[in-house]
């Protein structure tokens, strides 16, 4: 009788949920038991309506005012509602009836853990662990859920790794892991898990789309397109995985190839700015600039707020040399993306170019505020100083670049600048500093400055650091 009683439930709860509601309304309480309690407070907080799934739960406590699993979820709720004292009375509550529910530390765990207490949070983790029985990767699982939701990824990380080493066939901990390291770029140990979950489950998806995400971002091209092939040919109507397929041919120089998959994209959704938008680019790569400009324009004219089409346009005015309406496209593109360090750069070359060099130091200026580990935005400030005979300002920008920037180059970059001025002394300084950062990157400062070659002095530098190594 219970067992068909709770596949009623499992099938349809939506109904007594509705019943509850209608007694909220009616102002009569109706009697429900423990399980239903439990399924209306859950389907409530999956909607997202945290008042009313408290008022069940505090409903369902009245009538049964000893069960455990109403106590547990009324302290979950307090919990999201950030309540964290009053949450731990009733999880000491059900610690005292039932000291081995590893449910309760779980929560206990979660709270401490939101309110900066970290010491007390893994006491309670430890102890969910250790009352788990047979669900140790699920309570693993859920906390590395708690240590992502206060973004504590790393840690999740790790706890998802634990909970994979008790049960590889954990498929919310495969698709978790999968999902973050690929957040924190660990590209081939996000493709290895996404591939891991796929094994148990081939026909997911939003799984062979994500890997080909993932295989995209490590310039895996023709493995992202493969996936995503797998993608539409589960779900023909996830138009995304076609767009995509046209983003990584042209990851991978197959411009031709990509405007075909984009035009085939534009069949569906027509008014797509972004389609157009990413066509120009492909014409403009091709270098057919009238083409690239129809399809810059038209995604200007379907979507204003495009800052990459306005930008798209800024490019091509700067290859025909019209400075003025190049800096013109720019300056808009910055204005929709003010923190888009890229077309800081680009707008102060720009300037450059058209000989208005307060303007590009002051676009420059804009570029480092707006993504300090930008390098190149650094060099090229400092270039230009350089070649306006401006070389104590060229060292003045490296030096405030290496103060926000832990790129080696712009170390080697101030070295040089350093020698170019007679200050050798100085220069042998950072040079060491350098070597010891990155000892690869020395090549760097022949390129830019071969008469380092010829000092003697620079080599015996350099020797002795090679010396101090073995």
């Amino acid at each position: 009788m219970n067992e068909e009683k709770d596949n009623y439930w499992d099938d349809d709860m939506s109904e007594a949920v509705q019943r509850f509601k209608s007694s909220l309304l009616s102002g009569s309480k109706k009697y429900f038991d423990v399980s239903e309690f439990e399924g209306i407070v859950d389907q409530l907080m999956e909607e997202g309506d945290l008042s009313t799934s408290e008022i069940a739960v505090q409903q369902g406590i009245q009538i049964h005012p000893n069960a455990v699993p109403l106590q547990l979820k009324y302290a979950q709720i307090l919990i999201s509602q950030g309540k964290y004292n009053q949450a731990h009375q009733y999880l000491e509550f059900v610690e005292r009836v039932e000291s081995n529910n590893p449910d309760v530390y779980l929560l206990k765990g979660s709270a401490w853990l939101i309110m900066g207490n970290e010491t007390e949070a893994r006491k309670s983790f430890r102890k969910a662990v250790k009352f788990a029985d047979g669900d140790v990767d699920e309570i693993l699982y859920h906390i590395a859920s708690a240590h992502i939701q206060i973004g504590e990824i790393p840690k999740a990380i790790a706890y998802l790794e634990q909970a994979l080493k008790h049960n590889p066939n954990n498929d919310l901990a495969l698709y978790d892991l999968a999902f973050f390291l690929d957040q924190t770029g660990e590209y081939e140990e996000s493709i290895r898990y996404y591939n891991l979950f796929i094994d148990n489950d081939p026909y997911n998806y939003t799984a062979w789309f994500n890997l080909g995400v993932v295989y995209n971002k490590a310039d895996m091209h023709d493995k992202a397109i493969e996936a995503y092939e797998f993608t539409l040919a589960i779900n023909e109507n996830f138009h995304t995985a076609l767009f995509n397929i046209g983003n990584a041919l042209a990851n991978a120089n197959r411009f031709e190839e990509a405007i075909d998959k984009y035009n085939e994209f534009l069949k569906i959704e027509e008014d797509n700015d972004d389609a157009y938008c990413y066509i120009g680019e492909c014409y403009l790569n091709l270098e057919d600039n009238l083409r690239s400009e129809y399809h810059y324009q038209k995604a200007i004219e379907i979507n204003p707020e495009n800052d990459t089409a306005w930008f798209g346009m800024g490019l091509l005015m700067w290859i025909d040399g019209k400075y003025d309406d190049s800096i013109t496209f720019i300056r808009k593109a910055t204005k929709l993306d003010r923190q888009n360090s890229e077309y800081w750069l680009t707008l102060g070359k720009v300037y450059a170019d058209a000989e208005k060099n307060d303007d590009a130091i002051k676009a420059f200026k804009q570029g480092v505020k707006a993504d300090s580990e930008n390098s190149e935005i650094w060099l090229t400030w400092a270039e230009l100083h350089k070649k306006l005979d401006e070389s104590e300002e060229a060292i003045h920008v490296m030096k405030k670049a290496i103060e926000k920037n832990d790129d080696s180059m712009l170390k080697y970059r101030l070295v040089a600048f350093l020698l170019e001025n007679k200050n050798q002394k100085e220069a042998f300084a950072w040079l060491k500093i350098a070597m010891q950062e990155d000892f690869g990157n020395l090549n760097y400062l022949f390129d830019i400055y071969p008469k380092s070659l010829k000092s003697k002095r620079l080599k015996k530098v350099v020797d002795e650091f090679r010396r101090g190594e073995k």
